[in-house]
């Protein structure tokens, strides 16, 4: 026979459709729940038992639980052995207030009819998705006032070029990064129900994977600055008042195409110091840019100006410097490794260290020599990478200018 246990278990699992059936405006009780009556016999064969697991059912019932629990349906059953007996048929709720008594929800539930007034009142497009997703207005619950005007001023200003923090829709400057998650669902739901207008475009953008919240909304996207050096005197001098270590945007990178510079050096780091280190004091190079890290956010910004110069890259000798040196030159196909060959990597024998093991497939976008040396490299658990910082500067120096007059030549 059905427990008390296995009729929580069963209410619970009806909350939610009950949750749908508010934002509906459906009829939900009464509630018929699953229950397994006594079989035809049992009462003769174990009436001890069946007595006992009665009396537990009755125990949790509207019976002695009055107006906050499940109702027990009873029929004759006429049994050879036992004679005529009540037992239990059937389990109920007939009404809402004792289902969400007997669950505890009481409180949640009012809750929950404030915030879908409130919320179908500002946007009754959204009837579907809440009657599919009724969770999440408990989730967020006593947050909709700030979150429907966030919404409503998304929609007003679609295109507003403002950072995330001076969106004055709400005056917690956080609340709208911490809820970015809800705040976009809702906007997509809205851009359905409204396909005319130009958020639609976002959605489009979200299905797509290629933008992040801040682009599909409109909004100004922090960069992290891109740390570059001069690496020619005369450039500095000339354009910066003699300044050659600078931050910037890569969005700014263009800024820099100065008519001499010719070569650009990106150098792939993991931001310890002795990176930094090598990073400053790389040699004077005529005509040169050294770009420190974020390489990728160079290429995405700045794509049509570095086509036009030559470009080197240099990092770690492992299969995920590798890797990167490849996913940048699918961009850039004139972009050219320095000291991540074979040569340097046996060189420095005595300065490896331990990568993890790389089963993936190998990029596309290696030369030949390339793949090779990642292909010796990736299957290796141990001594199968040469971090740049661990190769002495007399060395990177020469292998450097070797480099750049290789380039100068093509």
């Amino acid at each position: 026979m059905t427990s008390p246990d296995d009729i929580k278990a069963a209410a619970r699992k009806n909350y939610e459709r009950y949750l749908s059936s508010l934002v509906e405006e459906k009829e939900f009780f009464p509630l018929e729940l699953p229950f397994t009556a006594p079989k035809a016999g049992e009462a003769a064969r174990r009436w001890s038992e069946l007595r006992s697991e009665i009396e537990a059912l009755e125990a949790s019932s509207d019976e002695t639980r009055h107006g906050s629990s499940y109702t027990i349906r009873r029929e004759v059953r006429n049994d050879r052995l036992a004679g005529s007996q009540l037992l239990p048929s059937g389990i109920f709720f007939d009404e809402e207030g004792p289902y969400l008594a007997y669950l505890g929800k009481g409180a949640e539930v009012k809750r929950f009819k404030d915030d879908l007034r409130l919320v179908l009142t500002a946007f009754p497009c959204l009837k579907a998705w809440l009657s599919a997703k009724p969770q999440r207005l408990v989730q967020y619950a006593g947050e909709w006032p700030p979150i429907l005007s966030t919404v409503a001023w998304f929609l007003a200003n679609s295109s507003s070029g403002l950072y995330l923090r001076q969106i004055p829709a709400v005056e917690d400057t956080k609340f709208i990064e911490r809820h970015k998650t809800i705040i976009d669902e809702i906007l997509e739901r809205c851009d359905k129900a409204d396909k005319g207008t130009a958020p639609l475009a976002a959605a489009t953008m979200k299905a797509a994977g290629k933008a992040s919240f801040e682009e599909r909304r409109g909004l100004r996207r922090h960069e992290e600055p891109v740390r570059l050096r001069l690496l020619d005197p005369r450039l500095a001098d000339t354009y910066l008042r003699g300044i050659s270590d600078l931050a910037i945007p890569a969005s700014e990178l263009v800024r820099l195409a100065f008519p001499e510079l010719q070569t650009l050096l990106i150098l792939e780091n993991k931001t310890s110091f002795a990176s930094t280190e090598l990073f400053l004091s790389l040699p004077e190079w005529k005509g040169a840019l050294a770009l420190f890290g974020s390489g990728y956010a160079a290429i995405r910004t700045a794509q049509p100006w570095l086509l036009g110069l030559r470009l080197l890259y240099w990092g770690d000798i492992d299969s995920h410097g590798l890797r990167i040196l490849a996913s940048m030159r699918m961009n850039l196909p004139s972009l050219r490794s320095v000291m991540m060959d074979r040569e340097t990597f046996d060189h420095f024998e005595r300065y490896r260290s331990n990568a993890p093991q790389d089963l993936a497939p190998p990029p596309p976008g290696l030369t030949a020599d390339e793949l090779a040396l990642f292909l010796d490299l990736a299957p290796r658990c141990a001594a199968n990478r040469l971090e740049q910082e661990r190769i002495p500067q007399d060395y990177a120096v020469h292998r450097l200018y070797e480099a750049m007059n290789s380039a100068l030549e093509h």
